[in-house]
């Protein structure tokens, strides 16, 4: 396995520092999917536990200038690691002024994926900082175990972007009556720690209820887009 990428751009940089820091206010641990398309930063907590899932997917040619990679094989072209968001994070909050940024995936005494900072200088010399941030590789029979999370057949949806807020009813229930409510009891710690955490400013948020089920949240920028599914909890 191998992967090496280069952030030149510093508008990138800092948009993908934004899109890391919202993901280290929400999760501790997640898994990084790295394909030759994307980006994925996965979490998929037990529902039965009042768990959370969350599905984050950047297209690596909105923020890379350099980009390679190779999976576990030509079949499975792709690479999955767990590691924890803060710590990258970390690592790209000293990048906030950087001339480039790397990324690569790397072995120390363990499997890291190396963050490589050039910082400008008043002098003709350049100055790096090295970041290795731990990972733990994720073996192949396991990655079914992370895969993208299905879409609710929800009740109804609210839409809110730069036209203003829409609330609509599923197509496949037109029949209904209009004035019909529907409800889902959840955590509003957990609401709370979503509205809290964001960093990267979506221009579009959607937000699904399934009656008495979950609640689907999906936030879009620039190609990029988070999805947080919260499930019911006990009344």
């Amino acid at each position: 396995m191998r992967f090496r990428g280069k952030i030149v751009d510093i508008g990138c940089i800092q948009h993908f520092t934004r899109i890391v820091g919202t993901l280290s206010k929400l999760i501790r641990t997640c898994v990084l999917r790295i394909t030759s398309g994307n980006w994925y930063f996965i979490l998929s907590e037990r529902a039965v536990n009042g768990g959370i899932q969350i599905w984050s997917e950047l297209p690596q040619g909105h923020f890379f200038d350099e980009y390679a990679m190779e999976g576990v094989s030509e079949e499975d072209n792709e690479i999955f690691l767990e590691l924890a968001p803060e710590n990258l994070m970390k690592a790209l909050k000293t990048a906030q002024s950087a001339k480039w940024l790397k990324i690569k995936l790397t072995k120390k005494h363990t499997p890291c994926l190396t963050v490589e900072v050039d910082l400008p200088t008043l002098s003709a010399h350049s100055r790096t900082v090295v970041h290795d941030i731990p990972v733990t590789v994720i073996p192949r029979r396991l990655w079914t175990d992370f895969e993208e999370p299905e879409l609710p057949h929800f009740d109804v949806s609210i839409v809110s972007d730069k036209s203003g807020t829409d609330p609509m009813m599923n197509p496949s229930q037109d029949d209904r009556d209009p004035h019909t409510f529907f409800k889902t009891r959840i955590d509003i710690r957990k609401l709370s720690q979503l509205l809290a955490s964001q960093q990267f400013n979506p221009t579009r948020v959607i937000c699904n209820v399934v009656n008495n089920r979950t609640v689907h949240f999906l936030l879009l920028q620039d190609g990029v887009s988070l999805q947080y599914f919260m499930p019911v909890i006990a009344s």
